[in-house]
C-alpha cells in the first residue's frame, strides 16, 4: 500500500491548478496623520531636498535613505523621513 504514495504524490504535483485571482491594489496611499509624531509642518516638503527641513525636525526623528539599515520597532511619536540617493523626500511616516 506504502509504494503507491510516491505515485500519488507525483501525480498530484501534476495536477492542474487555476491561477489565482490578482487583485489590483490602490494606487492611493492612505492619508497618514503626523500630528503624533509632530510631522504636519514637513507635510509640504515632499519633493524637496532633506537639507532644507533637517534642522527643525523632531527630536525623535530619523532620514532613512533608500539603502540604509533600519529598526524595526513601532515607535508612534518618532517621524521617519524616507529620501531618494540623492537627498529628496519621498514620504513622512510617524513608527
Amino acid at each position: 500500500m506504502f509504494r503507491f504514495i510516491p505515485a500519488l504524490v507525483l501525480l498530484a504535483a501534476c495536477a492542474e491548478t487555476t491561477a489565482p485571482v490578482e487583485t489590483l491594489a490602490s494606487t492611493d496611499a492612505a492619508p497618514v496623520d503626523l500630528a503624533f509624531c509632530q510631522g504636519e509642518a514637513f507635510a509640504d516638503s515632499i519633493g524637496q531636498p532633506v537639507s532644507t527641513i533637517q534642522a527643525q525636525l523632531p527630536e525623535r526623528s530619523r532620514v532613512l535613505g533608500p539603502d540604509d539599515i533600519a529598526t524595526q520597532d513601532y515607535r508612534i511619536d518618532r517621524l521617519n523621513v524616507y529620501v531618494t540617493g540623492s537627498g529628496i523626500i519621498q514620504r513622512l511616516t510617524c513608527g
